[in-house]
């Protein structure tokens, strides 16, 4: 085990602690946070074309900014440190702004987090994962290999080209934030690739809408990968089609909500109240 400093940013004034590399989720998150700070989210009705459309950009040019020869390096801190620099953020913020402005897997995971909080202030956000089966029993131990070399998020630039003698990525990513540096939520999810976006989505509804943290979780979400937007139900009368969403992709509707979509666990210690919430995703079947 090695101990490592939380990879630390700001969101509208809270501090934002998220997992370090050679985790890249981390990293992610805080560069669509980086994206999302400089649109103006709480004056967006939550659900409404808008809301969903600024949403799905940040995670395309997230996404993007991922490709542009950082794919296999956000391992490394110093590599880290530059994705997440201004003056790397402000290329993907011009694409963002004028966007902005027009009108009108593996599915079944083996990733879960804990999030723990206590009135004294001391907070633990902890994930964990199995990750795939190799179908390799190490003999006379009766333990399967795990096989995180075939995860296809983990590998961007595609599989068998992973440097040997480096540790391996990950997109797990507990994240706490903390106000007048005191914790004030602490979430983690599993999901995959959907770990960063369903954590991005609750730390927005948290801070952007001022949603009381079981809405946070359980309200729908979205997810944008690989050309696709797929969207939960529950979003309201909102015209889902290319004209919504006027970059090139489809729109992927899905009948119900998902653990494909995240199982986000979080909880707050606000007003000398605590709170908890578990995502109901987690006992859904998973299509």
């Amino acid at each position: 085990m090695i101990e490592r400093q939380p990879l630390i940013t700001q969101y509208r004034g809270d501090t934002v602690l998220s997992n370090p590399p050679p985790s890249s989720g981390g990293a992610l998150i805080a560069f669509a946070l980086g994206l999302l700070s400089g649109l103006d989210m709480a004056q967006l009705p939550f659900g409404s074309v808008e809301h969903l459309r600024s949403l799905a950009k940040v995670m395309q040019l997230t996404n993007l900014a991922r490709k542009d020869g950082y794919d296999a390096r956000l391992y490394d801190r110093d590599v880290a440190a530059q994705f997440l620099a201004p003056a790397h953020l402000i290329e993907y913020e011009r694409q963002l702004a004028p966007w902005t402005h027009q009108p009108g897997v593996n599915k079944w995971g083996s990733t879960t987090h804990v999030s723990a909080i206590d009135s004294e202030g001391n907070a633990a956000s902890v994930t964990t994962t199995n990750g795939e089966g190799a179908a390799y029993m190490i003999p006379g131990t009766g333990i399967m290999m795990n096989n995180m070399l075939g995860e296809a998020d983990l590998h961007p630039n595609g599989f068998h080209q992973w440097q040997e003698n480096i540790r391996i990525s990950s997109m797990m990513a507990p994240t706490i934030l903390l106000r007048n540096h005191q914790p004030e939520f602490v979430l983690g999810s599993g999901g995959s690739n959907r770990i960063r976006t369903a954590v991005l989505q609750v730390i927005s509804n948290l801070i952007d809408f001022g949603m009381p943290i079981e809405t946070a979780v359980t309200c729908p979400r979205i997810h944008w990968e690989a050309g696709v937007c797929n969207l939960e139900p529950g979003f309201g009368n909102v015209v889902l089609d290319r004209t919504t969403f006027p970059f090139d992709g489809a729109v992927e509707l899905w009948p119900q909500q998902n653990m494909f979509f995240g199982g986000v666990h979080a909880v707050t210690y606000r007003s000398g109240a605590l709170a908890g919430v578990g995502d109901p995703r987690r006992a859904l079947e998973i299509l």
